[in-house]
Protein backbone atom coordinates (compact mmCIF):
# COMPACT_ATOMS: atom_id res chain seq x y z
CA UNK A 1 0.00 0.00 0.00
CA UNK A 2 1.14 3.79 -0.75
CA UNK A 3 2.24 5.73 1.62
CA UNK A 4 -0.53 9.04 1.88
CA UNK A 5 2.50 11.46 2.97
CA UNK A 6 4.36 10.17 -0.69
CA UNK A 7 1.71 11.96 -2.73
CA UNK A 8 2.57 15.30 -1.01
CA UNK A 9 5.83 14.73 -1.30
CA UNK A 10 5.30 14.97 -4.80
CA UNK A 11 4.06 18.58 -4.66
CA UNK A 12 5.56 21.32 -6.69
CA UNK A 13 6.07 24.64 -5.66
CA UNK A 14 7.24 27.56 -7.75
CA UNK A 15 11.15 28.12 -6.99
CA UNK A 16 12.82 31.26 -8.11
CA UNK A 17 16.69 31.76 -7.93
CA UNK A 18 17.40 35.54 -6.73
CA UNK A 19 20.59 36.82 -8.77
CA UNK A 20 19.45 40.47 -7.25
CA UNK A 21 17.63 43.39 -5.39
CA UNK A 22 18.22 46.82 -6.82
CA UNK A 23 16.08 50.14 -5.78
CA UNK A 24 15.92 51.44 -8.85
CA UNK A 25 14.23 55.25 -8.81
CA UNK A 26 10.70 55.02 -11.12
CA UNK A 27 11.48 57.25 -13.65
CA UNK A 28 14.73 55.13 -14.67
CA UNK A 29 12.18 52.06 -14.69
CA UNK A 30 10.40 54.43 -17.03
CA UNK A 31 13.29 55.21 -19.45
CA UNK A 32 13.88 51.68 -19.78
CA UNK A 33 14.55 50.62 -23.60
CA UNK A 34 15.25 47.19 -25.43
CA UNK A 35 19.51 47.17 -25.32
CA UNK A 36 19.74 48.97 -22.58
CA UNK A 37 22.23 47.24 -19.42
CA UNK A 38 21.40 48.04 -15.97
CA UNK A 39 24.62 47.52 -13.58
CA UNK A 40 23.79 45.46 -10.51
CA UNK A 41 25.37 45.76 -6.89
CA UNK A 42 26.11 41.82 -6.94
CA UNK A 43 29.50 40.49 -8.07
CA UNK A 44 29.47 37.97 -10.41
CA UNK A 45 31.04 35.20 -8.14
CA UNK A 46 28.70 36.41 -5.45
CA UNK A 47 25.75 33.30 -4.16
CA UNK A 48 22.42 33.69 -5.13
CA UNK A 49 19.70 32.38 -3.21
CA UNK A 50 16.84 29.84 -3.54
CA UNK A 51 13.84 31.16 -2.76
CA UNK A 52 10.18 29.30 -2.82
CA UNK A 53 6.96 30.87 -1.65
CA UNK A 54 9.04 33.90 -0.50
CA UNK A 55 11.34 31.84 1.65
CA UNK A 56 14.98 31.58 0.92
CA UNK A 57 15.69 27.83 1.92
CA UNK A 58 19.08 27.66 -0.33
CA UNK A 59 22.04 29.59 -1.67
CA UNK A 60 24.60 28.03 -4.12
CA UNK A 61 26.57 29.25 -7.43
CA UNK A 62 25.26 29.92 -11.10
CA UNK A 63 26.53 27.06 -13.30
CA UNK A 64 25.66 26.43 -16.79
CA UNK A 65 24.37 22.56 -17.43
CA UNK A 66 23.94 21.45 -21.11
CA UNK A 67 23.57 25.31 -21.85
CA UNK A 68 21.43 25.99 -19.39
CA UNK A 69 21.79 27.94 -16.15
CA UNK A 70 21.75 25.30 -12.94
CA UNK A 71 22.56 26.17 -9.50
CA UNK A 72 25.12 24.48 -7.33
CA UNK A 73 23.68 24.60 -3.59
CA UNK A 74 26.86 25.43 -1.16
CA UNK A 75 24.01 25.76 2.12
CA UNK A 76 20.29 24.95 2.73
CA UNK A 77 18.47 26.60 5.24
CA UNK A 78 17.55 23.54 7.48
CA UNK A 79 15.06 24.85 9.58
CA UNK A 80 12.96 26.39 6.19
CA UNK A 81 13.04 23.14 4.61
CA UNK A 82 11.49 21.71 7.38
CA UNK A 83 8.85 24.24 7.49
CA UNK A 84 7.82 23.85 3.47
CA UNK A 85 7.77 19.76 4.42
CA UNK A 86 5.65 20.61 7.26
CA UNK A 87 3.24 22.88 4.54
CA UNK A 88 3.70 19.80 2.15
CA UNK A 89 2.16 17.58 4.85
CA UNK A 90 5.25 15.51 5.69
CA UNK A 91 6.77 15.40 8.76
CA UNK A 92 9.14 17.41 10.70
CA UNK A 93 12.66 17.11 9.89
CA UNK A 94 14.77 15.87 13.00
Amino acid sequence: MANPGDAFMQMEFPAEVWLAAEDIPLGRLLDLQSGDVMTLSKQPEAEVDLVVNGVTIASGELVVVDGSFGLRVTQTTTQKLAELKTQAGGEELS
